[in-house]
């Protein structure tokens, strides 16, 4: 391929002006967010197509025509992504999985978690619309506290390690299951998943998403959990089980959940679990913005610049 590479950027909002700038000197940039329909066409169009979260990159999706060589995407779950479909095209796709150092920075999803457990143990999404609306009756929403709890990391990988050291600030006390071995100074091991469903008041998850853990979470464990435990999942929807999940919130198995994502994103019209939150505060939903924050965009736009241009 000869440059300049002809390069969109599909998604604008807060992009990095640095970024843009090193794009520009490899390239002729154009920035336009686009919708996923418009994406086969793109693909017609550009040599190079960076992306955050807005699309899937499936079978289908990719044109006769298709002139794509380079997918950027700054995350570490490439399940929007067929690889095989990308490696039959001679596409490289360049993201973040296994940028392990780098990611060590890389902190906000880690705060997003202590934030939707505060969230949820403090009734918050309730209370601060209360106020808005004219009422002052603090009684009614008594919450609980982090400090003392027993909180469960399930997956103790850069983030869940991170997210630890997090709850430990609080007063808590860390367990951790994963089937990799981990330094025990993190926090102290379980001897399986169900048992630390079972012994913890608190389950955070922090696992990658792939064939074997899909449905990682389900019934069973949440038969294992006590009452007044809660769930925290920032990593990827289809780890839980999302019909065990509801099961587990509208039978009481559970105190509570807070889920930062879905199992399919990209339709979320008929979801269940936004149904049930619609009606339930014992569920909080936020659309994936654990890592959305204008630090750690800036930080991971300028690594992907670097790690393309050394690729190219």
């Amino acid at each position: 391929m000869s440059l300049p590479f002809k390069i969109l950027i599909a998604e604008t909002e807060n992009f990095s002006s640095q970024a843009i700038a090193g794009l520009k000197e490899i390239g002729n940039v154009v920035q336009k967010d686009i919708e996923q329909e418009e994406l086969i066409n793109a693909l017609s169009v550009y040599d190079v197509i960076w992306v955050r979260l807005k699309f899937t990159f499936k079978e289908n999706d990719f044109p006769k025509d298709c002139i794509t060589k380079y997918i950027i995407c700054p995350v570490t779950g490439l399940d929007h992504i067929d690889l095989e479909a990308c490696a039959r095209r001679d596409i490289t796709v360049i993201s973040l999985k296994d940028e392990v150092e780098f990611l060590r920075s890389i902190r906000a999803t880690a705060e997003h978690t202590i934030a939707l457990t505060l969230s949820l143990l403090r009734k918050l999404s309730d209370a601060i619309p209360s106020v808005k609306k004219g009422n002052w009756k603090r009684d009614l929403f008594k919450g609980e506290e982090i400090y003392e709890k027993k909180v469960g990391i399930l997956g103790v990988g850069r983030l869940g390690a991170i997210t630890a050291s997090y709850f430990k600030a609080f007063g808590a006390k860390v367990y951790g299951y994963d089937i990799k071995e981990f330094d025990t100074s993190i926090c102290e091991k379980a001897n399986s998943m169900n048992e630390l469903f079972q012994i913890c008041d608190i389950i955070t998850i922090h696992v990658d998403l792939n064939p074997k853990t899909k449905n990682l979470v389900g019934i069973n464990q949440f038969n294992k959990m006590n009452k007044n435990s809660f769930i925290i999942n920032t990593s990827r929807g289809a780890i839980v089980n999302e019909s065990d999940l509801l099961y587990a919130l509208d039978n009481k198995l559970i105190a509570g959940a807070a889920i930062d994502v879905l199992e399919n994103e990209y339709e979320i019209t008929n979801n269940i679990l936004i149904r049930y939150a619609n009606n339930y505060n014992n569920l909080l939903i936020t659309p994936h913005i654990g890592g959305n924050t204008k630090e750690s965009f800036e930080k991971t736009e300028m690594y992907m610049l670097q790690k393309f241009i050394n690729i190219i």
